[in-house]
């Protein structure tokens, strides 16, 4: 029993121990855990120490990038605040920095500054290659309305006091004298009669388009459409590439007097009654009244400038009330001016006449498949382009590879012509990669300021040794009216001044390479730009 008692007390010591050590154990494991979570929260307060200063860094940045991207002249934010700031940045306008309020003072100063980049090395010295890119698809502006309320209050008023709405001068109405008919077209270049550009200028200014000269001297063969003598002669003068022109066309007269602003809107909206497709049209502004031909997705805002136009939304109908508007105010070169164009597609012509828009059943010798005096070269015929212009606008100087007869449907335009061989002194971009290759940025009306002594006349000593060029350069004027059409040949230059309200209609007939010994043709052009990508 003794030793049975001490076996007890031995055995009941040794458990106490082992408890004690497994007590003591698991007091230290918690206390390993409790370091180990420690640990863990120390190590999970570090990241999210640092994933937040990661956000923080990426916010910072992002915020820098999308300030810097604001900065940057950008037309998908704010398009017409970003070409107000353009166009009072790059342009002596008075009118745009009264708001936009109407200002007649039109003194010379008040015109674009040009920059001296938009213009080709004067000659003699080395090209300027240029890389830069643009926008595709073009540069989107918006159209004002603060012009709308003027409208409506100059609408009652004129009618009040004149009647129907009108220009102030009808150049469709005006008196010409024209020259002796010829029927046998001179071959020793004594025709067309071309003087200096800057004379053709003295004689006229571009921008008085309320006070031209009380008869207007022509220098074209004028024959008549209906005289089959007189239009035998007009082919004599085509085929040697001269410029003339013909009336009383039976076609255009018609036109003419269709193509109201209703009418032609109807075809542009889809609403109209004859069952003819919708046509398809677009507008273009500009911050004065010169626009000049450009290739967007080569234009580079921040190496040449604001473009000389952005598109608009504008429908047909806004285009023609502003157009309304423009010649009852006389609208003055320095405010903002709008131009609609639309085009038939080249196959319109090979389809059925269900499928003919407006353009090709009003005007069905220049949408004919079969050769006609107009469309005299259907193989060759790119298809019929229509230009709405108002008081005004004033084209570029260009050229078509292609032999061009333009209709005037309704209004007036002034056409300053120069031929092939005077390239080199018109200002002609020649870099190819530029975005108005081929085409002149000058406006000639600015020859008659170069003896100014105005100091607001802003002019660059490049564009004003170029226009001191090309007031030399052989050049005749015409006005082409409702119901006349002008012949201009391959590659002759024309410069363009829409006198009121106008609808003109133009097709072109394949390029004529040799054009005439006197005046030259595709050769001369090359030698000037370049033997590069003609177009017809």
């Amino acid at each position: 029993m003794p030793s049975d008692d001490g076996d007890a007390i031995r055995r009941t010591n040794a458990n106490v121990k082992r408890t004690k050590r497994k007590n003591k154990t698991a007091k230290n494991g918690d206390a390993s855990i409790r370091k180990g979570r420690k640990g863990n929260r120390r190590l999970q307060d570090e990241r999210n120490r640092r994933a937040a200063l990661v956000i923080f860094a990426s916010l910072v940045f992002f915020a820098a990038v999308l300030y810097l991207y604001l900065r940057k002249p950008h037309y998908g934010i704010d398009t017409e605040r970003y070409m107000r700031a353009k166009a009072l940045r790059d342009a002596a306008l008075s009118g745009e920095k009264s708001g936009g309020k109407r200002n007649g003072s039109g003194k010379p100063g008040h015109m674009r500054y040009l920059d001296p980049r938009q213009l080709p090395p004067l000659p003699g010295q080395p090209g300027e290659p240029y890389f830069g890119k643009g926008r595709k698809g073009g540069f989107p502006g918006k159209g004002d309305d603060e012009w709308q309320a003027d409208a409506k209050a100059n609408e009652k008023s004129f009618f009040r006091r004149r009647g129907p709405h009108g220009p102030k001068i009808d150049y469709t109405k005006h008196t010409y004298e024209y020259p002796e008919l010829m029927y046998e077209p001179p071959e020793d270049g004594s025709y067309p009669p071309l003087e200096k550009m800057s004379t053709i200028f003295e004689t006229w200014g571009q921008d008085d388009l309320d006070s031209p000269p009380e008869i207007l001297t022509e220098v074209l063969q004028h024959f008549d459409y209906q005289d089959p003598e007189q239009v035998e002669a007009a082919i004599k003068y085509r085929d040697l590439e001269l410029p003339f022109k013909v009336y009383n066309v039976p076609e255009v007269k018609a036109a003419n007097l269709k193509w109201t602003d209703e009418y032609i809107a109807s075809h542009f909206n889809g609403n109209n009654d004859d069952d003819a497709p919708e046509s398809r049209g677009a507008c273009q502004k500009s911050v004065d009244h010169f626009f000049a031909f450009h290739r967007p997705p080569l234009w580079s805002v921040d190496l040449l400038g604001a473009p000389p136009s952005v598109d608009v939304d504008w429908t047909f109908d806004t285009w023609a009330r502003h157009a309304v508007y423009a010649d009852e105010v006389s609208l003055p070169k320095n405010e903002k001016h709008y131009y609609w164009q639309s085009g038939v597609d080249r196959d319109e012509r090979l389809k059925k006449w269900r499928h003919w828009t407006f353009v090709s059943r009003d005007l069905p010798s220049f949408s004919d498949p079969e050769p006609t005096f107009f469309g005299f070269n259907p193989p060759a015929q790119k298809g019929i382009q229509c230009r709405f212009g108002e008081r005004g606008v004033t084209a570029a100087t260009h050229y078509d590879g292609g032999r061009n007869m333009i209709a005037m449907i309704t209004g007036a335009k002034r056409y300053i012509l120069s031929p092939p061989n005077a390239c080199p002194q018109l200002g002609i971009v020649t870099s190819r990669k530029h975005p108005s290759y081929r085409h002149s940025m000058l406006n000639f009306g600015r020859v008659a300021l170069l003896d100014e002594e105005d100091p607001t006349v802003e002019m660059s000593k490049r564009e004003k040794e170029w226009l001191r060029i090309s007031a030399n350069a052989p050049t005749l004027s015409t006005v082409l009216k409702s119901g006349e059409v002008l012949y201009v040949p391959s590659h002759w230059f024309h410069y363009i001044v829409s006198l009121q309200k106008s609808a003109q209609c133009n097709t072109r007939s394949g390029i004529h390479e040799e054009g005439n010994e006197n005046f030259g043709g595709l050769a001369e052009v090359q030698d000037c730009i370049g033997d590069g990508d003609d177009q017809a």
